[in-house]
């Protein structure tokens, strides 16, 4: 009886948290060559599933994967890379027994000071956003990764381990890369994977976006300075000297804010900005496109 009191007291003291199977996201071990595995967790679908390679997984030539949960081991095949943080999709043929998709967190990305979950197997440890970053120590991000503090990391701080809210929404996605400072990991945010997932679902390919919105390159605010002819902006409406100020449901306060935004956007998904023009704030919807595509008719 005693040590069934302070078996939970421990765990808080070190951070952890022990998990109800009905809390615990759809995490599966993810098996790369020769033997190195890293965790996933199942999204959207009971086939797909979202892992972040170790750094000692070559990427060349890699197209698939061993997926293992408590009662099976299946093969996956990798149906979208994102080089720059090795945060990869795998479908499998079939699901890994009653797999429920973690639902992706909606709305703003995690601001400092916000509080969520690392999940390893049954428990999950305390983590807290310490910031967000478009780059660390001379290297640049391809979009912003958030800066977590972590309680415990020897078991919590693995590439692919999930990170998630008190509704048990994913968060964040921890990459590779450490900083300096103890017990601080990056991490994806959602934001990206659910992009990644969208754009799946819609193109069976996923890549950059382009809307055809110019800014100032020395200002902070989301002003815009120039709208290419024929773009998706072109098309919504939007004109010079208009402050971008929400997109798709975000709050947009940077210019920051706003590119990471436009990194976000689904390709021919349809999306919603909220602007200021002159004294009004006015309403617009445009459906970017693929930049690639764009560059191509150019």
């Amino acid at each position: 009886m005693r040590s069934a009191i302070l078996y939970p007291v421990l765990l808080l003291a070190a951070g952890l948290l022990p998990l109800r199977a009905e809390e615990a996201p759809a995490t599966v071990s993810v098996i790369w060559a020769e033997g190195i595995e890293s965790p996933g967790v199942c999204v959207d679908r009971r086939t797909w599933f979202v892992s972040v390679i170790p750094r000692n997984v070559a990427l060349e030539g890699l197209t698939a994967a061993r997926l293992r949960d408590a009662g099976a081991e299946v093969d996956g095949r990798i149906i979208h890379l994102d080089h720059d943080h090795r945060l990869c999709l795998i479908e499998v043929s079939s699901g890994l027994g009653p797999v429920r998709p973690v639902p992706l967190a909606a709305g703003d990305s995690p601001k400092p000071g916000d509080q969520g979950r690392c999940v390893s197997g049954s428990s999950a440890c305390l983590s807290t956003v310490a910031g967000k970053d478009w780059a660390y120590r001379g290297e640049t991000f391809p979009y912003p990764l958030l800066r977590l503090r972590v309680a415990e990391t020897k078991t919590h701080c693995r590439a692919g381990t999930v990170l998630v809210d008190g509704q048990g929404e994913l968060l964040a996605i921890l990459t590779c890369q450490e900083t300096e400072t103890e017990g601080e990991v990056y991490a994806i945010p959602a934001a990206r994977v659910r992009k990644i997932v969208e754009d799946m679902k819609r193109h069976q390919r996923s890549g950059p976006v382009w809307v055809g919105l110019i800014f100032h390159n020395e200002s902070s605010s989301p002003e815009v300075l120039e709208v290419k002819h024929a773009s998706p902006a072109a098309e919504a409406g939007l004109q010079k000297g208009d402050v971008i100020i929400a997109m798709n449901g975000a709050e947009i306060d940077t210019l920051d804010d706003l590119v990471e935004s436009i990194h976000n956007l689904t390709a021919g998904e349809t999306a919603r900005v909220r602007f200021i023009r002159g004294l009004e704030e006015k309403a617009a919807e445009m459906v970017p496109r693929f930049a690639e595509l764009e560059s191509a008719s150019n």
